[in-house]
């Protein structure tokens, strides 16, 4: 894929980025050299070995974006964890910090004096708003003390926001959308050794327990057992929006 970003992003953003496009492929455990090969088809001349850029990858290019201790490095900012030797998974916080990048969100400090500056965390309160938004759903709570609920769809519908102009987004996106958010609060939780999710010091908002965050994971699978109709992408067969209920 040959990268349409604004070109002062930097190579550890573009090594993310190589890392996301490898596990929307389907590869949720990548090799470093199927990782220098997505890194370099997205910029040839940073990744491309010197006087061959355009046929050859480098792959020590690469590496040197996430070996060692780099301040920028994805694995320091656990965007990226070794899983084994030469082989790597992008965590759900690197997902989520790879869709911001692409999104022009603020992952990156401002450059001094063309000063290369390492990639900035997504924060604790960024988390926390996105996971609280989904935690504090009535229909959630509901399921937490019987698991029967939701009984009909249109609870469900609520609970993933699907209503009013969004009545007509896509159910399984959208409840994908929301597991990326929950994946990513355990991520930071469990980097932490935090029992708790919180915007921080002083910042008000009532802590989300970390068992809250894996039930909130449990409640999507049980909506899509329990609404398949519109939860399971079929393939074939469009896939059924709210308005179509």
């Amino acid at each position: 894929m040959v990268s349409t970003l604004p070109p002062k992003i930097t190579a550890s953003e573009s090594v993310l980025l190589a890392a996301d496009d490898l596990t929307s492929a389907g590869k949720e455990e990548f090799s470093e050299w199927d990782l220098t090969i997505a890194a370099w088809s997205r910029d040839r001349n940073r990744f491309g070995l010197r006087g061959y850029a355009q046929s050859y990858p480098d792959h020590k290019r690469v590496m040197m974006e996430i070996m060692g201790q780099k301040a920028s490095s994805p694995i320091v900012h656990k965007y990226m964890v070794k899983v084994r030797p030469n082989t790597y998974r992008l965590t759900a916080l690197g997902r989520t910090a790879a869709t911001r990048i692409r999104h022009g969100g603020g992952l990156r400090e401002p450059k001094v004096a063309a000063t290369p500056k390492a990639p900035k965390p997504v924060t604790v309160r960024d988390l926390y708003d996105a996971a609280s938004l989904y935690s504090s759903k009535p229909e959630f709570r509901r399921w937490q003390d019987n698991p029967e609920e939701p009984r009909e769809w249109s609870k469900a519908a609520a609970f993933l926001g699907l209503a009013g102009k969004d009545a007509t987004l896509d159910p399984v996106q959208r409840a994908e959308e929301i597991r990326e958010v929950v994946r990513a609060a355990m991520d930071w939780c469990n980097v932490k050794e935090a029992a708790y999710l919180t915007r921080g010091s002083g910042e008000g908002g009532t802590p989300i327990h970390i068992r809250d965050l894996a039930d909130l994971l449990d409640f999507i699978q049980a909506l899509t057992y329990r609404f398949p109709e519109h939860l399971e992408q079929q393939a074939g067969r469009p896939k059924k929006r709210l308005s179509d209920a």
